[in-house]
């Protein structure tokens, strides 16, 4: 039976971008297909990734520099929910209170090359040595100069519609630029895309392609509102996409990159970490074959550390308000072995927790998603994670640290 929302207005939060209003607007229009008498108010905010368009993301972090000041105005209860690029939304932490309370179905998760309209060129391969790359990402920068090392990549940042005026203008200096293909196709630019990278050059960033749509965690009506667009393979991709990137503890700064299957009861993970001139690079995959079956019969196959903070409680389809879930990792290098999973995990209490009467619904890598299977949704977090503790084992935490040594964080005016 669907469930019928208990409030007849929702205010939508979105940012100012053409891109963004337009997917605010297709997550309206699917919404009323199911809720025809519910209004659904959109609220435009500017976001600090908006205002500030010279500093390279990597120099940022992962900050929430897309979504900070949206959350803001859903934890102040003046918006109901917001419509995200879910490629935006951080992987490793997410504010207090706040969940993705749904992921519709993925558009093209791919990248495509988009060349200068002044250059008779249709492909990086055409271009001549030196050409100017625009792009600010570290993933596709480290990616590329595995298979273009002799072309040059330049920073560029605004909106679709700004870095296309960039690219418009010879004077700047860009030959071609990289976006998402979602991106364009969605603005209809379709037209202007050159070449599209198969994930076998560029794999692709977590969750690209898809919409998550973030709300408060204790609002289970918007919660359960939203659930009629949950596109299931795309959740549990992006859950477990999300699980890797949490555990490797990317961001912006961190080339990390995953080309996620899902054949509607196997997955296959593959997932990629380097640094940034692509030099070093750890690289493998993880498969289950049959999500359904519960992690509490031991599989071999797939085992999770026990001291990994990113397991989740299994307190009856339910997380308790406000409890800390958090547990201090061990002293010792945890990633040199992986164990199984515990059978049971008992919540954890404490005389200083604040516990509410209502209680919070459960979620997976900050996806909750009440019409999935929890056990799929279990699973898909576990595979991400075991790949993340994989690439740790070969290698990825000395990656992890050139980076972080190399690259400068710099503070963001707000």
């Amino acid at each position: 039976m669907q469930y019928i929302p208990l409030r007849s207005n929702y205010k939508v939060g979105t940012r100012q971008s053409e891109l963004a209003l337009i997917q605010t607007e297709s997550v309206i229009g699917q919404l009323k297909k199911f809720y025809p008498h519910v209004e659904y108010e959109v609220i435009k905010i500017k976001t600090i990734g908006d205002k500030n368009l010279l500093t390279p993301l990597a120099n940022i972090g992962d900050k929430g520099l897309f979504t900070k000041e949206l959350e803001i105005e859903l934890n102040q209860k003046n918006i109901d929910f917001v419509v995200h690029s879910l490629k935006d939304v951080p992987s490793t932490t997410l504010p207090p209170n706040m969940v993705i309370g749904a992921i519709l179905e993925r558009a093209d998760p791919r990248d495509a090359v988009i060349i200068a309209p002044w250059r008779q060129e249709k492909s990086l391969h055409e271009l001549p040595a030196g050409s100017a790359i625009g792009t600010s990402s570290t993933r596709r920068i480290a990616q590329l100069k595995l298979s273009y090392p002799k072309l040059t990549y330049k920073n560029i940042r605004g909106n679709m519609n700004t870095r296309w005026e960039k690219l418009s203008n010879p004077e700047l200096g860009y030959d071609a630029m990289i976006v998402a293909v979602a991106g364009f196709q969605r603005l209809n630019w379709a037209d202007r895309i050159s070449e599209i990278i198969e994930p076998d050059r560029v794999l692709y960033a977590i969750g690209q392609g898809a919409l998550g749509i973030e709300c408060r965690h204790d609002d289970n009506d918007t919660i359960r509102m939203l659930s009629v667009l949950n596109h299931e393979p795309t959740v549990v991709c992006c859950v477990a996409e999300r699980a890797f990137l949490r555990r490797i503890e990317g961001g912006c700064s961190i080339p990390n990159a995953v080309r996620t299957e899902y054949n509607g009861t196997g997955l296959t993970v593959n997932g990629i970490l380097l640094n940034l001139d692509g030099s070093r690079y750890v690289k493998d995959q993880i498969e289950n074959s049959n999500l359904t079956i519960s992690m509490t019969t031991p599989i071999p196959s797939f085992l999770v550390s026990q001291t990994d903070d990113d397991l989740l409680l299994t307190d009856n389809d339910t997380q308790t308000h406000r409890i800390n879930r958090k547990r201090k990792r061990a002293e010792s290098n945890d990633d040199d072995t992986l164990l199984p999973q515990p059978e049971t995990t008992a919540p954890i209490s404490s005389p200083s927790a604040t516990i509410e009467t209502s209680p919070l619904l459960r979620h997976f890598a900050h996806v909750c998603c009440v019409n999935i299977n929890e056990t799929i949704l279990e699973n898909a977090e576990l595979c991400g994670t075991n790949l993340a503790v994989k690439l740790m084992q070969m290698g990825a935490g000395s990656i992890l640290e050139e980076i972080r040594q190399n690259v400068p964080i710099i503070p963001i005016q707000q």
